[in-house]
């Protein structure tokens, strides 16, 4: 079974969602698209991991993981995860700098802290949202609050590294 697979067995695991609805979800940590989510479902109901237990308007499936689902969810839990994977157009174009000009150089550094104060704005708002739900909501909500909070950090982190660039960039064009 591939990755994306236990992955959206993982998120079943909290509550019954539909594809709408996990994709959503998985966008907090993980790049999936549609094309890739409703075939790994299809997939996943011909191995009886996962059913459909609604389908409310006749139009959207509301999926649920099976206990074999829940079973293999476990033992994948226990296995070695892999190496996180990059991918960021903004590093290579960073990788570039010394062969720009200082406003250009300073543009880039100025969008990317853009993004993350965005990003920043809507995890926090998304983490105090977790606030208004009763206690079992939030029970079934923790990994979610955990993986925000994470998000929340990394955000931080990396506006405080633009910082830091933009004045690395500074220093590095007066001395030029």
């Amino acid at each position: 079974m591939n990755t994306i697979s236990y992955v959206i067995l993982a998120m079943l695991i909290r509550s019954p969602l539909t594809g709408y609805e996990l994709k959503r979800f998985l966008n907090f940590f993980w790049e999936a698209h549609h094309s890739q989510i409703y075939p790994t479902l299809k997939e996943l109901r011909k191995q009886e991991l996962i059913e459909i237990v609604d389908i409310p308007d006749g139009k959207r499936k509301i999926y649920d993981i099976t206990p074999a689902g829940k079973e293999l969810v476990k033992e994948w839990v226990f296995s070695k995860s892999h190496a996180p994977s990059q991918k960021d157009e903004f590093l290579a174009k960073v990788f570039t700098i010394s062969a720009l000009d200082r406003d250009t150089s300073k543009f880039l550094i100025m969008e990317r802290q853009q993004y993350y104060h965005e990003q920043l704005h809507e995890y926090s708002k998304v983490l105090d949202s977790l606030n208004d739900l009763n206690e079992a909501e939030r029970h079934r909500n923790f990994g979610r609050e955990l993986i925000l909070e994470r998000k929340i950090r990394l955000c931080k982190e990396e506006l405080a590294w633009c910082e830091w660039a933009g004045e690395k960039i500074d220093a590095y064009f007066v001395e030029k």
